[in-house]
Protein backbone atom coordinates (compact mmCIF):
# COMPACT_ATOMS: atom_id res chain seq x y z
CA UNK A 1 0.00 0.00 0.00
CA UNK A 2 1.89 2.95 -0.94
CA UNK A 3 2.13 6.26 1.68
CA UNK A 4 -0.08 8.96 1.51
CA UNK A 5 1.87 11.27 4.01
CA UNK A 6 2.42 13.31 0.64
CA UNK A 7 -1.22 14.41 0.17
CA UNK A 8 -2.21 17.88 1.43
CA UNK A 9 -6.01 17.07 1.17
CA UNK A 10 -5.20 15.44 4.48
CA UNK A 11 -3.60 18.89 6.00
CA UNK A 12 -6.17 21.50 7.65
CA UNK A 13 -3.18 23.87 8.58
CA UNK A 14 -3.84 22.60 12.41
CA UNK A 15 -0.92 21.64 13.55
CA UNK A 16 -1.70 19.43 16.06
CA UNK A 17 -4.61 17.45 14.25
CA UNK A 18 -2.68 17.19 11.43
CA UNK A 19 0.21 15.18 13.07
CA UNK A 20 -2.26 12.94 14.83
CA UNK A 21 -3.89 12.41 11.32
CA UNK A 22 -0.08 11.73 9.85
CA UNK A 23 0.42 9.17 12.98
CA UNK A 24 -2.51 7.31 11.88
CA UNK A 25 -1.71 7.18 8.26
CA UNK A 26 1.28 5.78 9.22
CA UNK A 27 0.08 3.37 11.30
CA UNK A 28 -1.44 2.22 8.25
CA UNK A 29 1.45 2.43 6.32
CA UNK A 30 3.24 0.08 8.55
CA UNK A 31 0.32 -2.35 8.38
CA UNK A 32 0.03 -2.26 4.70
CA UNK A 33 3.78 -3.40 4.27
CA UNK A 34 3.19 -6.55 6.85
CA UNK A 35 1.95 -10.28 5.55
CA UNK A 36 -0.28 -12.75 6.83
CA UNK A 37 2.71 -14.93 8.13
CA UNK A 38 3.71 -11.57 10.42
CA UNK A 39 0.86 -12.06 13.16
CA UNK A 40 2.89 -10.93 16.07
CA UNK A 41 3.97 -8.04 14.57
CA UNK A 42 0.16 -7.40 12.85
CA UNK A 43 -0.97 -7.35 16.42
CA UNK A 44 1.37 -5.06 17.15
CA UNK A 45 0.46 -2.64 14.99
CA UNK A 46 -3.56 -2.86 15.38
CA UNK A 47 -2.99 -2.95 18.91
CA UNK A 48 -1.23 0.49 18.31
CA UNK A 49 -3.35 1.63 15.93
CA UNK A 50 -6.91 0.83 17.95
CA UNK A 51 -5.16 2.55 21.12
CA UNK A 52 -4.04 5.84 19.04
CA UNK A 53 -7.71 5.96 17.65
CA UNK A 54 -9.04 6.24 20.33
CA UNK A 55 -6.79 8.97 22.01
CA UNK A 56 -7.04 10.52 18.63
CA UNK A 57 -10.85 10.39 18.69
CA UNK A 58 -11.16 11.58 21.67
CA UNK A 59 -9.42 14.95 21.53
CA UNK A 60 -11.42 15.54 18.10
CA UNK A 61 -14.66 14.61 20.32
CA UNK A 62 -13.53 17.22 23.31
CA UNK A 63 -12.69 19.87 20.75
CA UNK A 64 -16.27 19.28 18.50
CA UNK A 65 -17.65 19.54 22.07
CA UNK A 66 -15.96 23.04 23.20
CA UNK A 67 -16.88 24.95 20.00
CA UNK A 68 -20.58 23.32 19.45
CA UNK A 69 -19.83 21.54 16.09
CA UNK A 70 -23.36 20.84 15.33
CA UNK A 71 -22.46 17.33 13.78
CA UNK A 72 -20.74 16.31 16.55
CA UNK A 73 -23.01 12.62 16.97
CA UNK A 74 -22.36 11.62 13.79
CA UNK A 75 -18.89 12.43 13.64
CA UNK A 76 -18.94 10.57 17.33
CA UNK A 77 -20.68 7.54 15.72
CA UNK A 78 -18.28 7.21 12.66
CA UNK A 79 -15.59 7.04 15.35
CA UNK A 80 -17.33 4.39 17.12
CA UNK A 81 -17.33 2.02 14.13
CA UNK A 82 -14.34 2.17 13.36
CA UNK A 83 -13.13 1.67 16.71
CA UNK A 84 -15.37 -1.13 16.50
CA UNK A 85 -14.08 -2.70 13.56
CA UNK A 86 -10.28 -2.12 14.63
CA UNK A 87 -10.92 -4.04 18.06
CA UNK A 88 -13.29 -6.97 15.88
CA UNK A 89 -10.37 -7.18 13.22
CA UNK A 90 -7.73 -7.93 15.97
CA UNK A 91 -9.77 -10.03 18.42
CA UNK A 92 -10.42 -12.65 15.02
CA UNK A 93 -6.53 -12.54 13.98
CA UNK A 94 -5.44 -12.98 17.66
CA UNK A 95 -8.02 -16.01 18.21
CA UNK A 96 -6.72 -16.97 14.69
CA UNK A 97 -10.18 -16.79 13.04
CA UNK A 98 -9.23 -14.29 10.49
CA UNK A 99 -5.92 -12.97 8.65
CA UNK A 100 -4.89 -9.10 7.38
CA UNK A 101 -5.78 -9.36 3.20
CA UNK A 102 -5.01 -6.71 0.65
CA UNK A 103 -8.88 -5.28 0.88
CA UNK A 104 -8.78 -5.44 4.93
CA UNK A 105 -6.09 -2.85 4.87
CA UNK A 106 -7.54 -1.29 2.01
CA UNK A 107 -10.92 -1.00 3.90
CA UNK A 108 -9.28 -0.10 6.54
CA UNK A 109 -7.17 3.27 4.48
CA UNK A 110 -10.00 4.05 2.12
CA UNK A 111 -12.06 4.58 5.59
CA UNK A 112 -9.57 6.75 7.33
CA UNK A 113 -9.08 8.35 4.06
CA UNK A 114 -12.59 9.46 3.13
CA UNK A 115 -13.38 10.46 7.12
CA UNK A 116 -10.22 12.66 7.15
CA UNK A 117 -11.16 14.03 3.97
CA UNK A 118 -14.83 14.62 4.43
CA UNK A 119 -16.25 14.32 7.58
CA UNK A 120 -12.59 15.75 9.62
CA UNK A 121 -12.94 18.94 6.90
CA UNK A 122 -16.18 19.90 7.98
CA UNK A 123 -14.98 20.20 12.02
CA UNK A 124 -11.95 22.07 10.93
CA UNK A 125 -13.76 24.58 8.51
CA UNK A 126 -15.98 25.19 11.21
CA UNK A 127 -13.76 26.19 13.83
CA UNK A 128 -11.99 27.87 10.96
CA UNK A 129 -15.30 30.15 10.22
CA UNK A 130 -15.42 30.68 14.01
CA UNK A 131 -12.01 31.80 14.43
CA UNK A 132 -11.04 28.77 16.79
CA UNK A 133 -7.09 28.67 17.27
CA UNK A 134 -5.62 25.44 18.05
Amino acid sequence: MATTHTNTSFRFDIAVIDDQHQHLIDLLDRLGGLVDGQVPEILEVLDALRRYTVEHFSFEEQLMRDHGFPEYESHRHEHEVFEAYVKHLYRRIELGKAVLRQDVQSFLKVWLTRHIQGSDRKYAEYFRQRGVVL
